[in-house]
C-alpha cells in the first residue's frame, strides 16, 4: 500500500515542483546509513533543484537577495557520525552546501542522546522497537523536569560522536554547523529558564569551538510554541527551523522555516514525492493544516 501510494504521488512530482517553484524547500535528514542510496538522491536533487546554503538564506533575509527558482536547502539533525562518514563525501563530490544541527552536549563524548537510552532499556526488557518508540513518544510529552527525573532509571548508552576536529573538517567542506540545543529536550515542555539554560550551555560550546552557527537553530522534534519563539528571539536567533513536513509559503518567516522530513535511504519514488511537495501537500491536507 505504501509503495503504491508513493508510486502514484511521484507521477505528479513535476506538477508540484512547478507549483512550488518560488517557495523554499528545506530537507531534514538525520542519518546517512547508505552512501550509495544517498548519492542517488543527491544526483537527483542537483539535476532538479538549485541547492543553496545557509549564507544564501541569510542574505535573502538581511539583504533582500532573491532566492533562485526551485531553491532547496539540505539539513541534518542531531550530528550522527554517519553524516560525516557517508554523507559529507557525497556532498563534497558534487560540490553541494548543507547544514548540520548539533546537540552540543554530545560533542567530544561517547554518550548517546537520551532517546536512545529509552529505546535500549525498553527493548532490553522485551519490548519491540515500535513499543520502545511509543515510550519515547510518551517521554517527549512529559514536562522537562519530570522527564529528567524519570531518566534516572534509564542507564547511559554509548555511541561514537563527532569531535571538535570532525566539526571543523565538516565546516571547511561546506557543511554549516548549526544549533540543535545542548541536550535535545522538547522546548515546548520546558520553562523559560530551562530553555535559556540549554541555549547558554550551547553557546559556550560554539564559542569554545570557534563555530559561528549558534544563532542558526533547529527545534528538537520540531516542538515550537510562542514561548520558545520569544526566548529564541531574545537570544538573537537569525534562522529557526521547524520539523513540520511542509514546503515554505511564499513569504518566509526566519523564525519559522518549514522542513520536509526525508531519509537518506528512501526509495526514489517516495523521495521524489516528498521533495516535490506532493506528499507534504496530501499529508497536511489530511491533518487539516
Amino acid at each position: 500500500m505504501r509503495e503504491k501510494l508513493y508510486s502514484v504521488l511521484s507521477k505528479f512530482h513535476f506538477f508540484f515542483k512547478k507549483k512550488y517553484a518560488r517557495q523554499l524547500r528545506v530537507l531534514a535528514y538525520h542519518k546517512v546509513p547508505d552512501e550509495v542510496a544517498f548519492e542517488k538522491q543527491v544526483i537527483y536533487l542537483k539535476s532538479q533543484y538549485n541547492i543553496i546554503g545557509i549564507p544564501q538564506l541569510l542574505s535573502h533575509f538581511e539583504e533582500k537577495t532573491p532566492l533562485p527558482k526551485n531553491a532547496l536547502l539540505i539539513t541534518f539533525d542531531d550530528g550522527d557520525i554517519s553524516v560525516l562518514r557517508n554523507g559529507l563525501p557525497v556532498l563534497k563530490k558534487y560540490g553541494l552546501s548543507s547544514s548540520l544541527f548539533i546537540i552540543t552536549g554530545l560533542v567530544n563524548t561517547s554518550e548517546d542522546v537520551w532517546i536512545k537510552r529509552v529505546e535500549a532499556k525498553e527493548m532490553k526488557e522485551g519490548k519491540t522497537y515500535r513499543q520502545a518508540r511509543e515510550m519515547v513518544k510518551h517521554f517527549k510529552q512529559l514536562l522537562n523536569a519530570e522527564r529528567i527525573e524519570r531518566m534516572k532509571d534509564y542507564p547511559k548508552v554509548f555511541a561514537e560522536q563527532l569531535n571538535s576536529d570532525d566539526l571543523k573538517e565538516m565546516q571547511r567542506s561546506g557543511m554549516f554547523i548549526g544549533n540543535h540545543t545542548h541536550t535535545h529536550p522538547m522546548l515546548d515542555r520546558c520553562t523559560t529558564d530551562e530553555i535559556s539554560e540549554e541555549l547558554i550551555k550551547g553557546m559556550k560550546v560554539f564559542e569554545e569551538l570557534h563555530l559561528p552557527g549558534f544563532n542558526i537553530f533547529a527545534y528538537p522534534n520540531g516542538n515550537a510554541d510562542k514561548q520558545t519563539t520569544k526566548v529564541l528571539a531574545d537570544f538573537n536567533m537569525k534562522l529557526v527551523f521547524l520539523f513540520d513536513h511542509k514546503i515554505n509559503g511564499k513569504i518566509l518567516d526566519p523564525l519559522h522555516i518549514s522542513r520536509i522530513r526525508v531519509d537518506s535511504d528512501t526509495e526514489m519514488a517516495e523521495f521524489k514525492a516528498k521533495v516535490s511537495g506532493a506528499h507534504p501537500f496530501i499529508f497536511n491536507l489530511r491533518k487539516g493544516d
